[in-house]
């Protein structure tokens, strides 16, 4: 029994050692917003939208009942590209994640998914879904963020955005989760007519 327990205990530390190496390698690597698809407001695609005048009446008056009923869904998928320049896999559990337009905090959530990173230049895109309700952010100064961001999006408007995701990586040695103390930021500006 007695060498079953130092087997054991063993084994846990090499685990743990591994994992903690994976974690090490995941801070070395270098993130990039890679892209964004299906922005969906109030369940409109509007990937292919360019001005306000391509919104369809029907789509006008589904976005002016959500406005009533004070909500103003806003979907997206972010891509994050992750490139490892180091000799050891990258890998972690879980990874926390906020993310902010113009330094207003619209949204956060959790990819429970491991994320694993192979050496000497792996590459691995990570999806995060991001679902936000605009309507809570229209105080201050958060609307013109907001609207400017979505009309960079559709590539009109005057004014650049800014899409800004922190992201803490968490890994697992036994039952225990091990989150990274700080957030690594993934920055991408959108500039309307581009």
């Amino acid at each position: 029994m007695r060498n079953f327990l130092l087997l054991a205990s063993l084994m846990l530390l090499l685990n743990g050692c591994s994992a903690l190496s994976e974690l090490s390698a995941f801070t070395q690597c270098e993130f990039r917003l890679y892209s964004i698809s299906e922005p969906r407001l109030c369940g409109i695609d509007v990937s292919h939208k360019r001005s306000w005048r391509d919104f369809t009446l029907m789509e006008g008056q589904l976005i002016a009942l959500y406005l009533l009923g004070s909500s103003l869904p806003f979907d997206m998928q972010v891509y994050v590209e992750a490139r490892n320049p180091g000799n050891t896999t990258a890998a972690v559990k879980a990874i926390q994640w906020i993310a902010y337009v113009d330094n207003v905090k619209v949204a956060k959530g959790r990819i429970t998914d491991p994320v694993e990173i192979p050496p000497s230049g792996g590459r691995v895109v990570v999806p995060v879904s991001v679902h936000t309700d605009l309507i809570d952010f229209m105080e201050g100064d958060n609307p013109r963020s907001l609207m400017n961001f979505v009309m960079a999006l559709l590539n009109t408007g005057e004014q650049n955005s800014q899409l800004r995701l922190k992201i803490k990586p968490s890994i697992r040695v036994g039952n225990q989760t091990i989150k990274y103390p700080g957030y690594f930021t993934v920055t991408k500006e959108f500039r309307s007519g581009n």
